[in-house]
């Protein structure tokens, strides 16, 4: 925390993924975050934005449609979160931009929401959804998938986006504020 308003921080992951291609994928990137309201108001309401910069480096399993076995590539991300808690339950959105620096026709768009509602002490019912504009899928293998890996998710596939849909019932043990603890960095970020 540099001020009420102002945070300095950075993401950092390691992951493999025989779905995406990836034998390893590790990302490091230094950001920066404001909220719009000071974060002493975070268990009420968040209008974040982030922001960060970085490298990712990866390793694939195949040679990708580009001919590469591991790249090293910049990226960078701009997410706008809205996160606000009321009596009745609570609601967030987000957009997140992200794009590489050295391929700077490869970026993806997304946006997602939830709400949660009340319906008794500590039982509360949950909807949301997302959608996705991709166009940096870098790590697609070449060849064409089988009807097989298609069918178990073995192997992903060129798309132009991606979406979802999900509703559910939640419980909430304790305080409503329990899971609260610092919300810098939050669900920002490609949360």
């Amino acid at each position: 925390s540099v001020s009420p308003h102002w945070s300095v921080g950075g993401r950092a992951s390691v992951s493999s993924s025989t779905y995406s291609n990836l034998s390893s994928s590790i990302n490091a990137a230094p950001a920066i975050e404001y909220d719009v309201f000071p974060y002493a108001e975070s268990t009420r309401r968040l209008l974040t934005l982030h922001y960060s910069i970085g490298a990712t480096n990866n390793r694939y399993r195949e040679i990708t449609l580009y001919d590469k076995d591991q790249e090293t590539v910049g990226v960078h991300t701009l997410a706008i979160g809205v996160s606000a808690r009321q009596p009745w339950g609570q609601i967030n959105t987000s957009i997140d931009l992200s794009q590489y620096l050295t391929i700077k026709d490869k970026y993806r768009a997304e946006s997602w929401g939830s709400v949660n509602l009340k319906v008794g002490k500590g039982l509360s019912l949950n909807a949301g959804g997302g959608v996705s504009w991709i166009r940096d899928q870098i790590s697609l293998p070449k060849g064409e998938a089988t009807r097989d890996e298609v069918l178990v998710r073995q192997r992903q596939l060129a798309t132009s986006y991606d979406y979802s849909v999900f509703f559910g019932l939640s419980y909430t043990f304790g305080s409503i504020f329990n899971n609260v603890v610092n919300p810098r960095f939050g669900s920002s970020g490609g949360g």
